[in-house]
């Protein structure tokens, strides 16, 4: 019986083996997936090295040297578009590249401030021809000799180039000399910097194309095509040049300095031209022939100073302003004022505002009361050079407040300026608007006739 127990005890323990499942076997761990390799950053050539390091180098001067860089755009901003400038260099021109840092310049709110193209080739190609805005349009204002079939389009508005608008290439134009103020962006396109060349274009988006041509308003104010050609820049320097007729009667496009008395129905006036305003003593044997000639003309007693085309000087010249200007006795004083209007010529307004209660004619100034500048005297501070573009920049070293600077040389502050909650002026304050404003009447420059000037005398 025991024995027949235990072999059903067996029994039973093998089928309950045999039932069981079976040991599985630990899985084997599948092999990971190899982690890609980041591609190799693409290696830059020579050219693009060289220009990241001249942008960098652009960079820390102008953070270095300026007086105040971030006073109007903020500092994230320029470092953001000169990151982006130099992700770019491989895919711009190095024309393209100049104008992009002069407009990263321009961004900084500071006219003073200023990119040269040095050994740079944007005045390799030229037009042979020159422009000028007037009242807000801009018009062919001459042609060298040898492009006759330019001359039926002398004063005529220049509507586009390459079939792209001049309201859109004017915005380009504001965006490289000051995004804030049309008024000096026009002086400084056609007169200053002379930015109307065909690299400006090209990089503006009229390149698509090969060659140039302007769309041009005819004599019916029909759209005409007219091929440009190009000449080389000795050319241009060296070409003559043809002006419109009755050109040289329109007397604030000359250069230098004058005093003279000009007839007219309503008595004339002494006429005081300032184009630049650089040594003392010339100052002040302009104003002593400007004295003389109201002497001369007793019954005159009007005097009409230009400085639509001051683009400023030395701060000395304000002292030589200063003395002088209380020997001039007239009944009214007309100053005239226009984009090309800037700089130290700012302050003489105010002196000829204080001195001679004088009331301002024309278009809006280039530049407010307050404003960046640079001392001559420190000149290796304020000026550098891009090691490997040759490019030249020059950088305002101090800040001129005329409601603090202007008393010290005894003149009475003649304008009102608005600050932000940080003691900053707004950037709108980039100007200062005429007493009476009178724009630049095309039909009167067909003429010889200056509108500014016309009005004056008719006073």
């Amino acid at each position: 019986m025991r024995k027949r127990l235990c072999l059903l005890l067996l029994v039973l323990s093998l089928l309950l083996t045999a039932c069981s499942p079976a040991t599985q076997p630990e899985p084997t761990p599948a092999p990971e997936a190899p982690v890609p390799e980041e591609p190799p950053e693409p290696e830059l050539s020579q050219r693009e090295k060289e220009w990241t390091e001249d942008i960098e180098f652009f960079r820390e001067n102008i953070k270095e040297k300026h007086a105040d860089p971030f006073y109007f755009c903020p500092e994230e901003e320029f470092d953001w578009r000169l990151d982006q400038l130099a992700a770019r260099v491989g895919d711009l021109s190095d024309n393209d590249i100049f104008f992009e840092l002069t407009a990263i310049a321009a961004r900084l709110g500071d006219i003073h401030l200023n990119v040269y193209p040095g050994a740079s080739h944007i005045y390799d190609r030229m037009f042979p021809a020159k422009v000028k805005f007037f009242d807000n349009k801009l018009y062919l204002t001459a042609f060298q000799e040898g492009f006759e079939h330019l001359r039926p389009y002398l004063l005529r508005e220049i509507v586009a180039v390459n079939g792209v608008d001049i309201a859109y290439l004017e915005r380009k134009i504001e965006s490289v000399s000051n995004p804030a103020n049309r008024w000096y962006s026009r002086e400084t396109f056609t007169e200053l910097h002379y930015f109307f060349v065909p690299a400006f274009f090209d990089w503006a988006g009229c390149g698509y194309t090969e060659g140039y041509t302007f769309q041009i308003l005819n004599e019916n104010q029909e759209v005409e095509s007219v091929e440009i050609p190009l000449i080389t820049g000795d050319e241009w320097k060296q070409g003559q040049w043809i002006c419109p007729e009755n050109w040289d009667s329109l007397r604030y496009l000359r250069s230098g300095i004058q005093a003279e008395y000009i007839e007219a129905e309503n008595g004339g006036c002494v006429y005081v031209s300032f184009a630049v305003m650089d040594y003392p003593s010339s100052i002040r044997r302009l104003i002593n022939e400007a004295a003389e000639l109201l002497e001369e003309h007793a019954d005159c007693g009007k005097l009409v100073i230009d400085l639509r085309m001051n683009t400023g000087g030395w701060s000395t010249v304000i002292w030589a302003l200063q003395d002088t200007v209380r020997q001039l006795k007239p009944e009214c004083t007309y100053v005239l004022t226009g984009g090309g209007t800037m700089s130290m010529a700012i302050n003489a307004i105010a002196c000829f505002r204080g001195g001679l209660d004088a009331i301002t004619v024309g278009e809006p100034t280039g530049q407010f009361s307050s404003f960046f500048a640079y001392s001559g005297d420190a000149e290796n501070e304020r000026r550098f050079t891009l090691p490997h573009s040759q490019l030249e920049v020059e950088v305002s070293n101090l800040w001129n407040d005329s409601a603090t600077d202007l008393p010290l040389f005894d003149i009475d502050y003649a304008f009102k300026e608005r600050y932000d909650e940080t003691g900053r002026l707004y950037e709108w304050e980039n100007t200062i608007l005429p007493d009476v404003y009178v724009y630049q009447d095309i039909e009167d420059i067909r003429q010889g006739r200056d509108s500014v000037m016309e009005w004056a005398l008719a006073q």
